[in-house]
């Protein structure tokens, strides 16, 4: 009877030793695709959030400073890195109108310098304990890339607004992502 209740005990202090992640699970809030007329589909987007934060509003969502994230597929080899810098710019000029400006989406581009981007790869843009930390998964070889952690909530608030802001890349991708159906 002891051993049984010792195991969960001690996967529950493994878990909050481990941080914010660990103990705060994620899950699915919404998931899309960008599409781009003609074009079609170019990638598809999820969003993952704390249990208690599924189903906020956009505004709490780019505010909290809590752990979530992106996970951003690949869906056409259209997608190039340089066009991926040139859309995020773009982005990150809309989220900063909006009054989500960051001087650290410079650094969030440069992490992407040496990567080559395919089809069916998968971009992981994390926020968790104060820093948005960004992962390049390729397809192929199932390998991942950390590309880099960079500290403070502006560049997450900034990041966020690209998709879920007054100004979103597509309206019909951020009320997916916000879990509409």
């Amino acid at each position: 009877m002891k051993a049984r209740l010792i195991v969960p005990a001690l996967a529950l202090i493994l878990a909050s030793a481990a941080g914010a992640t660990a103990t705060e699970s994620l899950v699915l809030n919404g998931s899309g695709v960008r599409t781009k007329l003609i074009l079609g589909a170019m990638y598809e987007l999820s969003l993952y959030v704390p249990d208690s934060l599924k189903g906020s509003e956009a505004p709490a969502l780019i505010e909290a400073d809590r752990p979530m994230e992106f996970v951003l597929t690949i869906q056409s080899s259209l997608i190039t890195r340089a066009r991926f810098v040139e859309a995020t710019t773009e982005g990150f000029a809309k989220a900063a109108k909006a009054g989500y400006a960051s001087e650290k989406t410079q650094a969030f581009l440069d992490q992407f310098a040496a990567t080559e981007f395919k089809k069916g790869d998968v971009i992981v843009m994390r926020y968790a304990s104060g820093g948005l930390s960004t992962a390049y998964q390729k397809q192929a070889d199932g390998s991942e890339a950390k590309l880099g952690t960079i500290p403070g909530p502006d560049l997450k608030k900034a990041l966020f607004a690209i998709w879920l802001g007054n100004e979103p890349v597509q309206e019909s991708l951020k009320k997916s992502l916000l879990g509409a159906p």
